[in-house]
């Protein structure tokens, strides 16, 4: 294994971009499918339900992986598990692209999930090594806020015209390749820090095992992020199909609209990072945020239509402003072990896949049943309930992670 020089102090915002370049490449491969829904649904015969239950398989495998990934990265290293992960996802986007079947395609989403879910738990616990002595909160947000947002809204609007160009099942496997591109350049590229060679691989201990997957502040914040986890995925997917047959949104607006959505978490990440390194009040923050999403939720179908644009980006904003912040929990709340982080972050993930998984399916099923009034209202109320989960949570003792978390400390509880 390679080594940096610890001494140069670009190499933690070079392996941020390489890291960011991951994140792009994994919502680039989860969205492109979404601007696709019609195409899809036209050429497999199948109706909204159906084309939503695709959000929700591929939130099967990325749910179900989390917390395998990153006992993945404990046992055979961060590095090794990263490139596994973007090459199992990009291959899976591949061979979604070559499916000419409703099963297929479905079958390789599952698939594609898992491979994403393999990287990002890991690629968190990447950033967190990197960017523990300072800026840690606003590295996250940049990498899993922003590159994420700017992978996903490429997705849902750039993406619309190269399927138009091309046709959804090439435009497909295009994001694929790309993907196996970055796991490449990854392999190539990417080290651990010179002074923490447990990243490359380490026997498990057993109380810091127990720290990362039995954690009270972990499986709080986890649940609280839950309803809006889910709505943001349901509204950043499904937006379009809402403006335009309920609103009457031409479709290259609507597709902008959705893009908005995920291009808002850009500044809102930056922000939110910046915001949360300053702040001790990381519980508010998320708590706040999600208050938020519920809020601009249940407005929709209550609005102008020009207002939309506002709800749409004042949402995706609001999210991931607060998701940077929650992103943290594992390294400033519960001070877990650097070579057990992405496990931790996996469990959180896990739980709010939960949400991503059974939210995009109520919403399938209950729109076509009472109306999408019905439908988003459903998605405020799951949002707040879940959110306020996050009370119970506890901040951080101090703003910036500045030491090297141990296992079994115990943080201070502040108010």
């Amino acid at each position: 294994m390679s080594h940096p020089s610890t001494a140069r102090p670009a190499a933690p915002w070079l392996m941020l971009t390489i890291i960011s370049l991951g994140f792009v490449a994994l919502t680039l491969n989860w969205f492109d499918v979404a601007a696709a829904f019609s195409l899809i649904g036209a050429e497999f015969h199948i109706g909204l339900g159906p084309v939503t239950l695709l959000i929700s398989l591929f939130i099967i495998g990325y749910g179900v992986a989390h917390i395998p990934g990153g006992l993945l990265a404990t046992a055979i290293g961060m590095k090794r598990t990263l490139v596994i992960g973007l090459a199992m996802q990009g291959l899976a986007g591949v061979l979604s692209g070559l499916s000419y079947s409703y099963t297929a395609l479905a079958v390789f989403r599952v698939v594609s999930g898992v491979g994403g879910s393999i990287f990002i738990a890991v690629a968190f616990a990447a950033v967190i090594v990197w960017f523990r002595h300072g800026h840690v909160t606003l590295a996250l947000g940049i990498s899993g806020g922003a590159a994420f947002s700017g992978g996903a809204a490429f997705a849902l609007y750039v993406w619309i015209y190269l399927q138009g160009a091309i046709g959804w099942h090439w435009s497909l496997v295009i994001a694929g390749v790309f993907e196996l591109v970055v796991a490449v350049v990854t392999q190539l590229c990417f080290r651990t820090p010179a002074d923490m060679p447990a990243l490359a691989g380490a026997r498990f201990e057993g109380a810091a095992l127990r720290a990362a997957l039995a954690g009270k502040d972990l499986w709080i914040y986890g649940i609280a992020l839950m309803g809006a986890y889910g709505a943001y995925f349901t509204t950043s997917q499904v937006f379009t199909e809402y403006a335009t047959e309920e609103r009457g949104f031409p479709p290259a607006m609507g597709g902008l609209l959705s893009a908005l959505i995920a291009l808002a978490g850009i500044p809102g990440s930056i922000l939110g990072g910046l915001v949360a390194d300053r702040s001790r009040n990381l519980r508010a923050i998320m708590v706040g945020a999600f208050v938020v999403c519920a809020a601009l939720l249940a407005l929709i179908p209550f609005v102008p239509t020009w207002a939309l644009w506002i709800l749409g980006i004042g949402m995706g904003g609001a999210l991931i402003f607060g998701f940077a912040a929650w992103s943290a929990v594992p390294a400033r709340v519960s001070r877990i072990q650097h070579e057990y982080i992405g496990t931790a972050t996996g469990l959180m993930l896990t739980l709010a896949a939960v949400g991503g998984f059974f939210v995009p399916i109520l919403f399938g099923h209950l729109v076509p049943a009472a109306g999408f009034t019905a439908g988003w209202l459903t998605l405020a109320l799951v949002s707040l309930v879940l959110g306020l989960v996050g009370m119970f949570g506890r901040n951080p003792a101090t703003t910036a992670v500045s030491a090297e978390p141990a296992a079994a400390r115990k943080t201070v509880e502040t108010s």
